[in-house]
């Protein structure tokens, strides 16, 4: 694999907003003001600029995606960011995302949308449900969301890809993809679609210089742990693990730590195929 120059590169990233409290201010930068949670992509964006790329970050909600600009700006003022509001899952949506890239750069991708990019409401905001609870189209929809969000992605961009001397491709995927646990019906059976949608990737692609990596984190603080439905299911879940969090509270990642693994895949001279984070003090599971 060629050494890898950033400031000759691209990266698109998907996925890309944050969590607010219904009190937060509507202004101020997301990764500092209080009531705001950036998510994984807007982690991502922020440190693959800070590594020197050229990005294009992109989600449904173009308000939420201008602030992320501009908060991402302030850190890096000299940032070359583009705007890209897209429906993932819509390949007309996506097909216009294609055609909207600039072509003077090689371009790379961090697939991050998961959960939010489908539109659909969890029950309490909570996807860690017993299966006499669990609507019998969860499980569907999420897996709808990730696996064939990834691979309209994928098929709208080969084309493009296989003109480039190589590409580096990185999904943000989850711990959940290969690990089971108890309450994880919906949420277990649909990451590990998507843990082997990229797997079959990276065999596949591999011969045609497009490197595919697979991010797994664990719990990370971008508030999707915040609702006490959440909280509850996850403290029961632990405790199947010998860990009790009532009282310390949930181990997660910093949205941050997620950014630098992203940006280690895309950088290496090595192809990294995956790499699974847990917070310190999370159970260690591993999959069996």
């Amino acid at each position: 694999m060629s050494p890898i120059d950033p400031l000759t590169r691209r990266v698109l990233v998907t996925g890309v907003g944050y969590r607010e409290e219904d009190d937060a201010s509507s202004e101020g930068n997301v990764f500092d003001s209080p009531g705001v949670k950036p998510n994984m992509g807007s982690a991502v964006a922020l440190q693959v600029v800070r590594a020197g790329y050229a990005v294009v970050i992109t989600a449904r909600t173009e308000r939420k995606l201008d602030r992320v600009r501009q908060s991402i700006s302030q850190y890096v003022p000299s940032a070359e960011i583009i705007v890209r509001p897209t429906n993932i899952l819509d390949p007309d949506s996506v097909e216009r995302l294609v055609h909207s890239i600039p072509s003077d750069r090689e371009l790379d991708l961090v697939q991050s949308a998961g959960l939010s990019a489908g539109g659909y409401e969890l029950p309490d905001g909570n996807p860690y449900l017993p299966v006499d609870k669990m609507p019998l189209d969860l499980p569907t929809l999420e897996f709808n969301t990730v696996v064939k969000g990834l691979l309209t992605i994928v098929k709208a961009f080969l084309p493009t890809w296989r003109r480039q001397s190589e590409t580096r491709v990185v999904v943000i995927s989850s711990m959940s993809g290969i690990r089971a646990y108890p309450l994880g019906y919906a949420h277990a059976s649909a990451k590990a679609g998507l843990h082997h949608a990229v797997r079959s990737l990276c065999l596949e692609l591999a011969k045609e210089r497009i490197y595919v990596s697979e991010v797994n984190p664990g719990a990370v603080n971008t508030g999707f742990y915040d609702p006490p439905s959440v909280r509850s299911a996850v403290v029961s879940i632990g405790r199947d693990f010998g860990y009790d969090y009532s009282e310390t509270g949930i181990p997660q990642i910093p949205p941050i730590s997620i950014g630098d693994a992203a940006v280690l895949c895309l950088t290496s001279a090595a192809h990294i195929l995956s790499i699974n984070a847990v917070a310190r003090g999370q159970f260690p599971h591993h999959g069996a």
